[in-house]
This record gives structure tokens, sequence and C-alpha cells, in this order.
């Protein structure tokens, strides 16, 4: 038998069990064990030989019931961290601090989230399935070429893969209708979605709410409206919502930026448009069946893709 015992212990299993089955008198079997009379008349009248836990029988918390209840509902129902908890429920449950409830998350089992709760949210947040037309966009910066720094437009399709990218010397709103008007060009099949940063080449977001235009639309906005598309911006400080044109963006600076040193606009431009090219026509993604864009618009849409000349 495992023997889990006190660390301060100074009997064993076989010691106490020779202790309850023996007919001696609780002196005798002191001296005898060499063990003070109260431990040996603890043994003597207890019903098992294991130690008891040390865990205290009453809980001393103020929390009620009800209020454990409703930490029990924030964890479980929206994933929330012990600080969110607490700026959602710290009016509603007096005295309430953090400590208190991650403790009543260690009595329920919640201090770490149980993996079919975390699949469960994982199944919820899958991205909805879409078919080609749904556009990643955003805009990065070149290291200086002559002590000057040009912008990057870039965008990807959702589905196929399918990337483009212009070089401005600007990043402004004007220079972002510029870039979608190349892009709705070069795609050859139609727009319906389009999501971007809030970053003012593409909408008035990134402006407090009372110096935003009233009743103006911003010119990213009218041309998207013109063309039937569906202008959508990610939430702020949440990058990751537009994360396959980042990790594009980040194709390109590994390739592209930190390959090659430029000697102008024009070797910019040259090697941007032939790494454009080779991710169009010739890398085989694993998200399309080791395919290329070009190949899998081919094969399942019967579009072309041409290559790209400057």
């Amino acid at each position: 038998m495992l023997q889990k015992l006190h660390k301060n212990a100074k009997t064993n299993y076989a010691i106490r069990q020779q202790i309850k089955q023996s007919q001696e008198s609780i002196s005798a079997l002191a001296k005898k064990f060499n063990l003070s009379w109260q431990t040996v008349k603890k043994w003597k009248e207890r019903d098992s030989v294991e130690d008891k836990s040390s865990r205290p029988h009453r809980l001393r918390t103020t929390l009620t019931q009800t209020q454990e209840d409703l930490i029990i509902f924030e964890r479980k129902k929206f994933k929330k961290t012990v600080e969110e908890i607490y700026f959602s429920l710290e009016k509603k449950i007096p005295s309430l601090y953090p400590l208190k409830i991650y403790r009543c998350l260690v009595r329920w089992g919640l201090n770490v989230l149980p993996e079919e709760l975390i699949k469960a949210e994982r199944r919820i947040k899958k991205f909805k399935r879409y078919t080609i037309g749904y556009l990643h966009l955003d805009t990065l910066y070149t290291p200086k070429i002559n002590k000057k720094r040009w912008y990057v437009f870039t965008a990807i399709d959702r589905v196929s893969k399918l990337a483009f990218l212009w070089v401005s010397r600007q990043k402004t709103k004007e220079m972002g209708v510029k870039f979608l008007k190349m892009v709705l060009d070069f795609y050859p099949y139609r727009i319906h979605y389009i999501l971007t940063d809030n970053g003012g080449e593409f909408s008035y977001n990134f402006l407090p709410k009372n110096k935003r235009p009233k009743n103006k639309l911003h010119p990213f906005d009218q041309l998207c409206q013109k063309n039937k598309i569906q202008h959508r911006t990610i939430k702020f400080k949440h990058p990751w919502t537009n994360g396959m044109v980042e990790r594009f963006n980040g194709k390109v600076k590994n390739k592209v930026f930190k390959r090659y040193l430029f000697s102008g606009e024009e070797d910019l431009k040259e090697k941007l448009i032939s790494y454009l090219n080779s991710y169009n026509l010739e890398v085989k993604l694993r998200q399309l069946n080791y395919q290329t864009p070009a190949e899998y618009l081919k094969t399942r849409f019967n579009y072309s893709i041409q290559r790209i000349v400057i």
C-alpha cells in the first residue's frame, strides 16, 4: 500500500494497525512504541489508519452562492480572465478583489479552463466560408533608400491567395483610392468584400468621433459603394484580425526588403514586382493543396493570371 504520511508523523500504517487491533491498554502501547498517550489514543479510536486532510472543515469566504454563480458564469460563458471578471463584477459584488475571484475559480476547478470549453470556443470562432472576392488590404513602410522611405500598398484574396502590391510615395486617402482602382483592374473576378485597418488611407475611423466629417463618406468607401463592395474595418489594436495580409507583408519584408540593397525607386519596384510574379505564378501553397494561386484559379474557377510587367 502506498503510504501518504504527514511529514512529522511518528507512526506508519503498520504501527497504527497494530495499535487498533491490540487488546493492551493505551499506556502499555505508548510505552511499547515509544509514543505519547494522546497519539496512541487517537489511533486506537480512529476508524482509518490514514492521515486526515489538513484543509479547513469550514470554508472562510464572504461570497454567497449567488455571487459565486456570477463569477462562474462570467468565466464559463465569456472565457474572461480574473481581471476581466473583476472589472465586470466589482460594482455588483461588494469587497471584491482579484485574489478572491481566483480562489473561487480554484474551488470550482476553473482556474485553468477545461479543454472542452476551449475546443467549443474554437469551433464557434472559425472563419465563415467565403468564395473568391474577399480581399485583405494593408500598407507597409520600405527601408530608407537614399534617406527616403516609400509606402507599399498590399492586397491578398482570402480564398485564392492571389496577391497584388503597389509602391507609392505617399499614404493618403487619394493613394488609397488609386490603389483600389488598380486592385479592381488586376483581379479577374468581382470583389465582394474588403477588409482593412483604420488607417487614414482607408477610412476616417482613426479620427476622434467628434472630429470625423459628418454626412461625408471617405473616398475609399465611396469607390467601394460605387462597385457594390462591402468595406469592413478591423477593431482598434486587433491587427491579427487582418492577419492574412500581415503574413504576406512579412513575406515581402523577408524575401525582398531584408535580401536586397536598393539603388532607387525603380530598383525597388522591379524587385517587388519580381517577387509578386513569383508568388502568384510559382510558389505552391499548402493551403491551396500545393498549387500556386494562378493554378488554383485556373483549375477551380477557370480564370487566367498574367505576369505583371513594370
